[in-house]
């Protein structure tokens, strides 16, 4: 495989202007997904769902100290363009409470594959989407036994380790117990937020297992799932990389660039311009766009 050593593509920016009216109707007053009960290795998995069942299935996987509730715009969005779309909590967080301490990106992978073949979701087209942790899982899916038409990494880390257990000193990342505090802090500390952004985030803080968080954070590297995606099993699976922009808080520096790019391709790297590590909460159309044009190119 060649290894350009090009930067990536200008930044990209979007309005409501520049997506399907459909979509950016979805974005504006989404639609609450339908609650799914799905018991797999272990765990009763709890997730969110939009969209016809006989749509183009997506998975969407969140980061550590979130839930599926994080993508409650993203997820109508991408139901309106016609795609299935399935959100899971992940173990340890949401509804999903149990932890059976699979830290490891591959075996929570391989938990995250149970899942989706309970859920009836391995079929033809199959995308994945994650976000931070549900990037490096997604990243492992290949080699955990589940090869997907598309691969999107959004804001993979590409850090430290002790860079990422920083975020356990968070107060915005920490485990709360009252929801209205948890609120109160993730409002003062994101006052852009929308308010549907901020119940998300706080309700998760209430929710998580604090043992999965640092197991999660300090048992792992982060390498922007180079590794994994380096991996026989991930051979010819597309893959796409959504980043925010290191300035404004996003987790893949620009010294990760060339790595990320000579492994998934120049035209599947794409920056967001102005956003940070979680960019469907303060770029939601662009980080639609993004994705949907990762998925139309299946």
């Amino acid at each position: 495989m060649s290894r350009p050593t090009e930067p990536a593509d200008p930044p990209i920016s979007a309005s409501t202007e520049d997506l399907p009216a459909d979509v950016a109707a979805a974005l504006a007053r989404p639609p609450a997904g339908r609650a799914l009960s799905v018991p797999s290795g272990g765990l009763t998995w709890h997730a969110l769902s939009w969209g016809d069942a006989a749509g183009s299935p997506v998975l969407l996987l969140h980061g550590v100290t979130s839930s599926a509730a994080t993508w409650w715009r993203v997820g109508p969005a991408l139901a309106a363009a016609g795609h299935h779309v399935v959100a899971i909590d992940q173990a340890g967080h949401g509804g999903t409470r149990r932890w059976l301490g699979h830290h490891r990106f591959r075996d929570n992978a391989a938990d995250v594959t149970g899942f989706a073949r309970a859920a009836g979701l391995p079929r033809a087209g199959l995308a994945v989407v994650g976000h931070s942790w549900g990037a490096m899982t997604a990243a492992a899916l290949p080699a955990a036994g589940l090869r997907p038409a598309v691969l999107v990494l959004l804001d993979p880390p590409a850090l430290p380790r002790s860079v990422m257990a920083a975020i356990l000193e968070d107060p915005v990342e920490r485990h709360y117990d009252d929801l209205d505090e948890a609120m109160a802090v993730v409002r003062l500390a994101n006052p852009a937020w929308s308010d549907g952004d901020v119940r998300a985030k706080a309700e998760a803080l209430t929710q998580f297992d604090e043992r999965a968080v640092r197991d999660v954070l300090l048992r792992n590297e982060w390498d922007g799932g180079l590794a994994d995606l380096a991996e026989d099993a991930a051979r010819n699976v597309p893959v796409w990389v959504v980043r925010g922009v290191p300035h404004a808080g996003g987790y893949v520096p620009d010294e990760a660039l060339p790595a990320l790019v000579g492994r998934v391709g120049r035209e599947r790297v794409v920056t967001i311009d102005g956003a940070p590590h979680s960019p469907q909460r303060t770029h939601p159309e662009a980080t639609v766009l993004a994705l949907l044009t990762a998925l139309d190119q299946r």
